[in-house]
């Protein structure tokens, strides 16, 4: 419809919440009537790049997307809807969600020695599950308390 396409929308801020969602307010900039409706896209953008992801607002002027990836940099936009269509985008922000520490152990961890025989000890490990890794793993640090 073309009183849709009349609508423009501007993304005024978001908001990392700490339970890894975002907050996002907008407003329309245009008098055009109000549309049914709004749905926010976003995606990933680093470190690795998704398609949209569509998240319906509804009526209102403000979103929380929620259950979005630590350690990741979102790109968020809206656009007004009227039944199927679709308006034009809105422009875009884009928000990093902050890391934390993981939430579980490393798995499997396993001591040995090296064949070396020159007292060299092998520690090996596997990750923790993925769910608990709350960000980007960067490295590990392994201590000992021996002499």
């Amino acid at each position: 419809p073309r009183d849709l396409l009349a609508v423009r929308l501007h993304l005024d801020n978001g908001t990392a919440l700490p339970a890894a969602a975002v907050r996002l307010r907008w407003r329309t900039v245009t008098s055009a009537p109000v549309p049914v409706g709004y749905v926010v896209l976003y995606r990933s953008l680093l470190p690795t790049s998704t398609s949209w992801v569509q998240h319906d607002a509804g009526r209102e002027l403000s979103a929380i997307i929620p259950a979005l990836r630590r350690g990741y940099k979102y790109k968020f936009k809206v656009r007004p809807y009227v039944g199927g269509a679709q308006g034009l985008d809105s422009n875009s922000r884009h928000l990093w969600i902050p890391e934390e520490v993981p939430s579980a152990a490393p798995q499997h961890v396993t001591l040995g020695q090296a064949k070396t025989g020159n007292g060299t000890v092998v520690v090996s490990w596997e990750p923790p599950p993925p769910e608990a890794h709350n960000g980007i793993i960067q490295g590990y640090k392994v201590c000992s308390d021996g002499a």
